[in-house]
């Protein structure tokens, strides 16, 4: 009898310590009053990771959105996401609602690394002293200006001339693609250019390819914070953490050290003797910000040498990509950049009113390859009322931009690579308020300027010099991207065979 009574005790033990543990989860993922619907099958401890698991999160998002409408959530963790879908609905929200929408979550292993600095991943005051900080030096330096188109035109020449070395055999161009668009941030940060063979230089792009790969990692910790606490590196934490330190500890650091020493001289020719002269004036200021300061500095050089790398570069694959897909659209591009500049000089950025067709194709790249779908994610400064639904402070919110970019309903044909979509009848370029590849509001892309003068200089010139063929094999590369913090294509061999070898080819 006394055994009986033991095994109830502790049946009835399990039984509560089981109840609790499910009211505790339930109270965890039940959704506040007033919030958008989603779906409801949540697991302990994960939330719906494991359903954005199965299927890439696009397709996943656009099944919740015909399920639930243009405003869902779901639980990450415990943590409480909204996904916004929808010109309108993003619009509403970004631009409309800055104030409420203009955060970005907490990152836990950010903290770790940075304690929350620079522009990409801060909010509030710090954010706002990087934004307009950064916006007034790159002014300053030139951007969306003649003086820094000049530049990059330089870089391009060298990035054509070694292409040209691989005498149109099968070559992967992702490398020298990337070391050559990070030698224009190079040049406006550091001042400095690198050749494409540099050890250093090489190790620190592969440094930044490994953070970008391995950032969902700090993403699912932030979420799940648990998780940093398993033993292993399974989910790559550890290497993220030391991956970024290197990057910024190893490479930027003496970047800056050395600007500190040559400050002296008055000299201000880049990015961060700029900034060094704006510490100095803010630590004399009384009005000055307390937030424009050397750990900022270094997280900040960080944001715009990575960022500025990582997205221009991918384009311009994806461009090849829709070359290979589309050769009467490379033929296109040919024609008209040899009518309009012909082949005695190469594109520059005065061409650009007249490169209409050209123009439309990077439109139609940015738009069709997408290269952040998902953009980066908000979160909300305070409760806040937006599509009819009452999202809380804290929450998590993705203004999925694939919504915008492949909508039928905006597009007609999303699915089809289409330059013309962006020609109007008057023969002149059309950019529809939908075309937001840059997001929009408080938080669009801080180098937009940049990178569109890039994608148009360097896709150009390289239209102008090569014709770009499969490799002989006559494979394709595939049109299904790997999706990260960017949208990048499948590593893919291509041949740039040289205009003027078609020329003989063609007159023999």
């Amino acid at each position: 009898m006394t055994a009986l009574l033991e095994m109830l005790d502790i049946n009835t033990g399990l039984a509560l310590g089981v109840a609790v543990l499910s009211l505790l989860w339930w109270l965890s993922v039940r959704r506040p009053a007033g919030a958008p619907p989603g779906p409801w099958l949540a697991v302990p401890l994960l939330g719906h990771l494991l359903l954005m698991m199965k299927k890439d999160p696009r397709q996943q998002f656009a099944v919740w959105r015909r399920q639930y409408g243009d405003v869902f959530s779901l639980y990450l963790g415990s943590q409480l996401v909204v996904v916004l879908n929808g010109y309108k609905v993003i619009k509403e929200a970004l631009v409309k609602n800055p104030d409420a929408f203009s955060g970005r979550p907490h990152s836990l292993l950010l903290d770790i690394i940075t304690d929350s600095k620079g522009v990409v991943d801060t909010s509030g005051p710090v954010w706002k002293a990087q934004r307009k900080v950064s916006t007034q030096i790159l002014r300053e330096l030139g951007m969306g200006k003649n003086v820094l188109a000049a530049k990059i035109e330089e870089e391009v020449k060298e990035y054509i001339r070694v292409i040209s070395e691989s005498q149109g055999q099968p070559l992967d161009l992702k490398h020298l693609t990337q070391a050559s668009v990070s030698n224009n941030m190079c040049s406006i940060v550091f001042g400095k250019r690198f050749e494409y063979d540099d050890d250093v230089f090489g190790n620190n792009l592969r440094l930044i390819d490994a953070i970008v790969r391995d950032a969902g990692a700090g993403a699912a910790v932030s979420y799940i914070p648990f998780l940093r606490h398993l033993p292993g590196d399974y989910f790559k934490l550890k290497r993220f953490v030391d991956n970024m330190r290197l990057v910024m500890q190893k490479f930027i650091k003496p970047f800056v050290d050395e600007h500190y020493r040559r400050s002296e001289e008055g000299t201000v020719d880049d990015f961060i003797g700029a900034y060094i002269r704006e510490i100095h004036h803010h630590r004399n200021s009384q009005s000055g910000s307390p937030h424009i300061n050397d750990p900022n500095l270094l997280k900040l050089v960080f944001d715009i040498f990575g960022a500025g790398t990582e997205t221009t570069s991918t384009a311009i694959l994806w461009a090849l990509v829709c070359f290979l897909h589309h050769p009467d659209v490379q033929d296109k591009c040919y024609e008209e950049i040899h009518r309009v500049v012909g082949t005695e000089r190469a594109p520059t950025i005065q061409d650009r009113p007249q490169l209409v067709y050209m123009e439309a194709v990077i439109m139609e790249v940015l738009r069709y390859a997408n290269v952040a779908p998902l953009s980066l994610p908000h979160a909300t400064s305070c409760d806040v009322e937006s599509g009819g639904y009452t999202i809380p402070k804290g929450t998590v919110v993705i203004p999925n931009l694939d919504s915008v970019m492949r909508d039928p309903e905006t597009w007609g044909d999303p699915d089809r690579f289409r330059p013309e979509r962006f020609i109007g009848e008057d023969g002149k370029l059309w950019r529809p308020e939908e075309f937001i590849p840059f997001s929009m509001g408080r938080r669009f892309c801080l180098g937009e300027t940049i990178a569109r003068m890039e994608l148009l200089l360097y896709i150009s010139t390289m239209v102008q010099h090569f014709r770009f063929l499969p490799p002989e094999t006559a494979d394709l590369p595939s049109l299904q991207g790997v999706l990260g913090i960017t949208h990048s294509p499948k590593h893919f061999k291509v041949r740039s065979v040289p205009r003027t070898c078609l020329k003989k080819e063609t007159s023999e």
